[in-house]
């Protein structure tokens, strides 16, 4: 009996680890640089080429194959920038979000989105 109850359980732990959905990373993140004294775009570009590389290096523990400028607003002498940053299988979600493909449909929903009939 306690063998059986093993093999029943290890087939269903089996069975939960082996539908659990890959791991995907996307985020959002706002940081701020200074303006160069020199507004040229050049200059602009480099300064906001720095701030992405320090958000890479000391806030995201994982390798991007997407980085986004999704806002830039100055406040005063600084650029506040936000960075949508993405590893390939966040990439992938988004790309499926962005073009409708949800990939799954809401329990309720079928997977255009229509109401699934209620079964008695």
């Amino acid at each position: 009996m306690a063998v059986r109850t093993f093999v029943i359980g290890a087939l269903v732990l089996g069975s939960i680890v082996t539908a659990a959905p890959a791991l995907s990373h996307v985020v959002e993140v706002t940081t701020s640089l200074e303006m160069p004294e020199s507004q040229e775009p050049a200059a602009v570009k480099e300064a906001l080429q720095k701030a992405v590389e320090r958000v890479l290096a000391d806030t995201i523990a994982f390798k991007p194959t997407l980085i986004a400028l999704t806002e830039a607003r100055m406040m005063g002498e600084k650029l506040l920038v936000r960075l949508l940053i993405a590893d390939a299988d966040g990439e992938r979600m988004l790309n499926d979000l962005r073009d409708g493909d949800t990939g799954s449909a809401s329990p309720d929903e079928d997977a255009e989105g229509q109401p699934r009939p209620i079964r008695l």
